[in-house]
């Protein structure tokens, strides 16, 4: 029989598997602080006011790891951020080991424990990276080092391994750039669902799980970047149909919708749609979120030429 920090640990895995399900990479703090039910009774994740936790049933070790992004105004105080060889750095709290969540901290180091690291992508909003491994603490420098490894339960380190899991260089660099691009779509597509207050642009829909952060210039192509004028707020259907050249939006942001989608007769779907021929989209409140004129004149000349 497993013992009860496995089944924890297990427990949770699979929570965040059903949240992410739901929403696609950012997380809205409510979700994750929802009780997981366990053995009659429920642990939590995480906590809101620490970033180091372990939950009152886990005998020994932690859970799970939390950083933040502040509300605007506020400073940051964590150091966090990615290292050179994979994975990231993460603040210890202040104190060395004389504090209790860092003792618990190097007992899941010692014991190579898969946590959960929730990494901040906008205030309120976390993107849950798991399993990940704790490969090196300096309590020096109040620092650890965390490791990724992919979400579908292969354990592949991403730093230099200490246990037994070994990876080549090229599956390395393959996994590093994997792991940075989820957290850096979820850290866009969280910035532009906070700029549109989680509403559709064109539609005005405000299900969150439904949106998607549209790129004006794709993520490919080099001249495109992770700004909020770079992105669009838009419904999943109405994303595909603007990267498929079927609805365009000028530099006076206003939809156009092309002729043959005009002149398709279908049901009450694609006549919503064609309602939004000559319409205008929402735009953001702060002007230098709104989007790009010059992106947007790109991008509305392809669809001309469609």
């Amino acid at each position: 029989m497993l013992n009860i920090d496995t089944r924890i640990r297990q427990a949770a895995f699979q929570r965040l598997k059903a949240i992410l399900q739901e929403y696609s990479s950012d997380v809205p703090w409510d979700v994750i602080a929802k009780p997981v039910p366990f053995d009659g009774g429920a642990f939590f994740l995480a906590s809101r006011a620490i970033g180091i936790f372990k939950p009152k049933q886990m005998p020994d070790g932690i859970l799970s790891i939390k950083t933040v992004v502040p509300k605007q105004g506020r400073i940051n105080i964590y150091s966090d951020g990615a290292s050179d060889d994979g994975g990231f750095w993460y603040s210890l709290e202040s104190g060395g080991l004389a504090k209790p969540a860092n003792r618990q901290l190097v007992i899941s180091y010692e014991r190579k424990d898969p946590i959960i690291y929730l990494m901040g992508v906008a205030p309120g909003r976390y993107f849950p990276l798991w399993p990940c491994y704790i490969d090196n603490v300096d309590t020096g420098q109040e620092m650890c080092h965390i490791s990724m490894h992919d979400q579908i339960g292969v354990m592949r380190n991403v730093a230099e391994p200490t246990a037994g899991y070994q990876v080549d260089d090229l599956e390395k660099r393959y996994i590093i750039r994997e792991v940075k691009t989820r957290v850096h779509q979820a850290e866009f597509r969280a910035r532009v669902m906070q700029a549109y207050s989680n509403r559709c642009a064109m539609t005005g829909l405000p299900v969150p799980q439904l949106l998607e952060a549209a790129h004006i210039i794709p993520d490919n192509h080099q001249a495109s970047t992770v700004e909020v004028s770079n992105g669009i707020s838009l419904t999943r259907l109405h994303h595909r149909a603007y990267d498929a050249g079927l609805v365009g939006i000028d530099t006076d942001y206003k939809i156009h919708l092309n002729e043959e989608l005009l002149a398709t007769k279908d049901g009450p779907l694609l006549e919503s749609m064609k309602q939004l021929n000559g319409q205008k989209i929402s735009l953001p409140r702060s002007p230098e979120q709104r989007p790009n004129r010059e992106a947007l004149e790109l991008h509305y000349h392809q669809f001309l030429m469609k």
